[in-house]
């Protein structure tokens, strides 16, 4: 139930990326709309060996290899009408139906499914071609469910459905006025931020060839002269409910190693001071406070059965500071924050890091209503839990200069 919810809210905010080219799309002529697109694209490369099971530690006793992929893409092409189009070099927005393919996996893992939204941005254009940045975020599905630990062996993925984050990097040559050709390079990321143990991942990295066909020939660019940001300040107040599992080994009495998986709730409360210095940029600096039960998690044998073990609320409050990115199209941001710990409880034992970090998107609904969803990661490298955001904002003017 909890990864259904996590895989509407996802879809909700990648779904309102597109409002304001809809909403303009709807209150313009048939002769006017945006440009339309389908592409093909075929992937093709090795799975990353990032832990014993992709290495070779499953029943199979064989390392992971080739990984391929296709995926079928209905674009939308940016022309100039909102000023972000022509910041961003006119890019592609639109949805994906992704399937992957593991070539040696014989049944284990699966054959994830994915459905998605992409943006593709022109990081630099020539005459008659250009380097794009493509970045796809969306649920995968058809993944076999895994227990923490099955057959003695650590499965990566143990629920049905996972996170799905590709980016590629992508050479794009015209070809005629119906036809564009790409290739490039590309990572996929699978995870599920330890909603459901066991969570290590699965990542591909790989080469991939694209074509595109446009409807009714590519656009004409609309040029204008863009407007000089008026620099605003912005205050968020977010609240974040999030749920994770946390593993536990035990050997039993016959030397066979148990293993078991209990769930814990957090609830975290952060604020954001925000300067938005430019039509694409917003600098800030925050602070949370978080209740998170998984912190320290401890378990107790009653009666020769795995309990969670009793513990202070108090040694779950941890508070942290970050400073704030924000790369910002319309009404749509995506956020990078890596924040250090300033209050937490020492955990015997453990080395619990001192920092943490997160990336994510949110949408900003009217002028105050902000939906989001986070990666908290730690280590720069570990998915630690999935934030599902709901916030108010407030925004205002000023300038020392004005005296």
């Amino acid at each position: 139930m909890r990864l259904h919810f996590i895989s509407f809210v996802m879809i909700l905010i990648l779904v309102s990326t597109g409002i304001d080219i809809l909403a303009t799309t709807a209150d313009t002529t048939k002769e006017e709309r945006f440009r339309k697109s389908i592409g093909f694209y075929y992937g093709l490369g090795p799975v990353v060996q990032t832990h014993a099971f992709v290495k070779g530690e499953n029943p199979n006793n064989e390392a992971y290899g080739i990984y391929q992929s296709i995926s079928l893409k209905y674009g939308i092409h940016t022309d100039g009408r909102k000023n972000w189009h022509q910041l961003y070099g006119y890019p592609v927005w639109g949805m994906g139906l992704y399937q992957g393919f593991f070539m040696n996996d014989y049944d284990e893992l699966g054959n994830p499914s994915a459905a998605y939204m992409f943006i593709d941005l022109p990081l630099k254009r020539w005459k008659k071609w250009s380097l794009d940045y493509e970045m796809g975020f969306g649920i995968a599905f058809n993944w076999n469910r895994h227990d923490l630990r099955e057959s003695q062996y650590y499965y990566p993925i143990g629920s049905f459905s996972t996170v799905f984050i590709d980016a590629a990097f992508n050479a794009k040559i015209p070809l005629g006025k119906y036809f564009n050709l790409m290739a490039g390079l590309t990572y996929t990321h699978f995870s599920n931020g330890a909603v459901r143990l066991p969570n290590l991942g699965v990542n591909m990295v790989g080469a991939r060839v694209e074509l595109q066909y446009i409807f009714k020939e590519r656009p004409e660019f609309i040029h204008k002269e863009i407007p000089k940001y008026l620099k605003e300040w912005e205050w968020i107040a977010l609240l974040a409910p999030s749920m994770r599992q946390v593993g536990f080994d035990y050997i039993v009495e016959n030397g066979d190693t148990l293993a078991r998986a209990f769930d814990y709730g957090i609830l975290s409360f952060s604020t954001t001071f925000n300067r938005q210095i430019s039509h694409k940029i917003k600098f800030g600096v925050g602070a949370d406070i978080s209740y998170n039960a998984a912190y320290g998690a401890d378990t107790m044998m009653v009666n020769g059965i795995p309990e969670k073990a009793p513990f202070e609320t108090i040694d779950k409050i941890l508070v942290g500071i970050y400073p704030s990115f924000e790369l910002v199209l319309g009404k749509l941001s995506m956020i990078a924050q890596p924040g250090f710990y300033v209050y937490r409880k020492d955990v015997e034992g453990s080395e619990a890091p001192t920092t943490y970090q997160r990336i994510g998107v949110k949408y900003h609904f009217w002028d105050h209503l902000v939906l989001g969803i986070n990666i908290r990661a730690v280590n720069f490298s570990k998915a630690d839990f999935i934030e599902w955001n709901i916030g108010y904002r407030i925004k205002w003017q000023k300038s020392y200069r004005d005296k």
